[in-house]
């Protein structure tokens, strides 16, 4: 972004909130380099999950919710979606983002079709959507999710499921990547130069 942009960007009020769920450790990771990223040109606050309480989305231009798949799910979407009635400005606005992530990698062509399942038609449409490959840390995981993955493991041996899809989830590993931001990062500029 240009330093005019950047100057125009913090003289109209361009305020970003990033809230956070995250389990295991991948989801805050992405959110705080999101924040490290759009701080330097734009207002923006990180929140996490358990702190929500205190948010006032009316203070906010551009809203950007961030949680880990769980089972399919996303952690915490449920409860962001029923604040979507404090955000219609925003919504209406085309301003409210969501992003994911998982242990699989982007390109996977279940991708789309797991971040779809989360949403309605009409929220599909109003809200923009990501998706960042995070990992596994079974080190932080519940004892649930680890007898989960365990199953998991389990069934993918039994249905002789690719070696590697079963190898690559044997273990812990991180595949975070500071580049994988940079889409949401685009989003939210143009976002807030949209109504300059």
């Amino acid at each position: 972004m240009n330093s005019q942009k950047t100057a125009d960007a913090k003289k109209t009020g361009n305020n970003i909130l990033i809230v956070y769920y995250s389990k295991t450790g991948f989801t805050k990771k992405y959110a705080e380099w999101l924040r490290e990223g759009l701080s330097k040109d734009m207002s923006c606050d990180l929140v996490s999950y358990k702190k929500r309480k205190k948010i006032s989305f009316g203070e906010y231009d551009i809203v950007v919710f961030g949680g880990g798949f769980h089972a399919g799910q996303i952690n915490g979407l449920k409860w962001f979606k029923a604040q979507l009635n404090k955000m219609s400005g925003q919504l209406k606005q085309g301003r409210i983002a969501v992003f994911a992530t998982g242990a699989m990698p982007a390109e996977m062509p279940d991708v789309e079709k797991t971040l779809r399942q989360n949403f309605t038609e009409q929220e599909w449409t109003q809200i923009k959507t990501f998706y960042l490959p995070g990992g596994l840390c079974y080190e932080k995981m519940g004892v649930g999710d680890k007898l989960m993955m365990s199953i998991f493991r389990a069934m993918l041996k039994e249905a002789k499921v690719d070696s590697q899809m079963q190898q690559i989830v044997s273990h812990s590993f991180d595949i975070t990547s500071k580049e994988a931001i940079i889409p949401i990062m685009e989003w939210c500029s143009n976002a807030a130069f949209q109504s300059m």
